[in-house]
């Protein structure tokens, strides 16, 4: 998008111009904190994610700003809701509406990042996701490369992780909410510039790590709660691999310690949560992770293109 054209750029959504966009409907929400906030912020204060939506939608509802970062916020609640789960009333798009935006956005062929009603939003059109690998041909010594053609991808965004969010992606005008199943993207073109590459691993490399200290007496709760099952895809490790799997689950820290930066008062069920490696590992692809939902949605969706229709 060119600088002189960007201000021709108007996105025709009534929540441009409202707090309370008509045709949107209200909805009564659930905003869930990660936890007390330490104890010198009083103790009615509470942690939050979505900082950047929060610390500006709660206080116009009688809640009270004691502390915003870039990762998280800290608020006290109004005197009518004591104690989690706390809910609000706002206006919220519906799925098929969030399609409709991402197809008049593709159609426009503009990227655009703004604020929809009370909620941040913005679309990425037609982003480049080519990937090019590159190293020293073993036999030549010459640097070599060899790129993976991928279909230029377009995404729409509202709302925040933590609070209330959907997310909807596509490729060429075709749009799905959630997660991109790997299912829709065209098999990837291998080009390469010199002969094929060669591998090497072992060589010894000094790297500095940030270690957060985790609390065992919150794993072992959270697991009692909730079992040693992955809350994803139900593995349960001893049940699969018998006594050499006991104890094998990983506990996800819904909110990563490295985000928080700080100590902060745990809550084994609120903010730990069972998985496997694998689901772990898919969980923290992004940065903020994605939630326990996100990737259940991804499982199932995938499982539905694999039968070849709907469910």
């Amino acid at each position: 998008m060119k600088p002189d054209d960007s201000k021709k750029f108007e996105l025709d959504e009534p929540a441009a111009r409202s707090y309370t966009p008509s045709g949107w409907p209200i909805k009564t929400i659930e905003i869930a904190p990660f936890g007390k906030a330490p104890k010198k912020y009083g103790p009615t204060t509470y942690q939050f994610a979505a900082a950047e939506s929060l610390s500006v939608i709660l206080p116009r509802r009688g809640w009270t700003l004691v502390k915003k970062t870039k990762s998280y916020v800290y608020l006290i609640p109004p005197s009518d809701q004591t104690s989690p789960p706390f809910r609000i009333t706002i206006a919220v798009p519906t799925p098929e509406e969030c399609l409709e935006i991402a197809r008049r956005s593709y159609a426009k062929g503009q990227s655009w990042m703004r604020h929809l009603g009370e909620w941040p939003a913005y679309y990425l059109h037609e982003r480049n996701t080519d990937m090019q690998e590159i190293g020293r041909d073993p036999i030549t010594g010459e640097m070599a490369s060899r790129l993976y053609r991928n279909p230029p991808k377009s995404s729409f965004s509202i709302g925040e992780w933590g609070a209330w969010e959907i997310n909807v992606t596509g490729v060429a005008g075709e749009f799905v909410i959630g997660i991109l199943p790997p299912s829709l993207t065209p098999a990837q073109e291998a080009v390469t510039t010199a002969r094929d590459l060669a591998l090497s691993e072992g060589g010894l490399k000094t790297v500095e790590l940030t270690i957060y200290e985790r609390n065992a007496t919150a794993r072992r709760l959270c697991i009692e709660h909730y079992g040693a099952t992955c809350q994803v895809c139900g593995l349960n490790y001893e049940d699969k691999y018998g006594a050499i799997g006991t104890d094998l689950i990983h506990v996800h820290h819904v909110m990563p310690l490295s985000a928080i930066g700080e100590t902060y008062q745990v809550d084994p069920v609120r903010d730990l949560v069972p998985l496997c490696a694998t689901c772990h590992h898919v969980v923290h692809r992004r940065n903020p992770p994605y939630s326990v939902a996100e990737i259940r949605d991804a499982i199932e969706a995938q499982a539905v293109r694999r039968l070849g229709g709907a469910i």
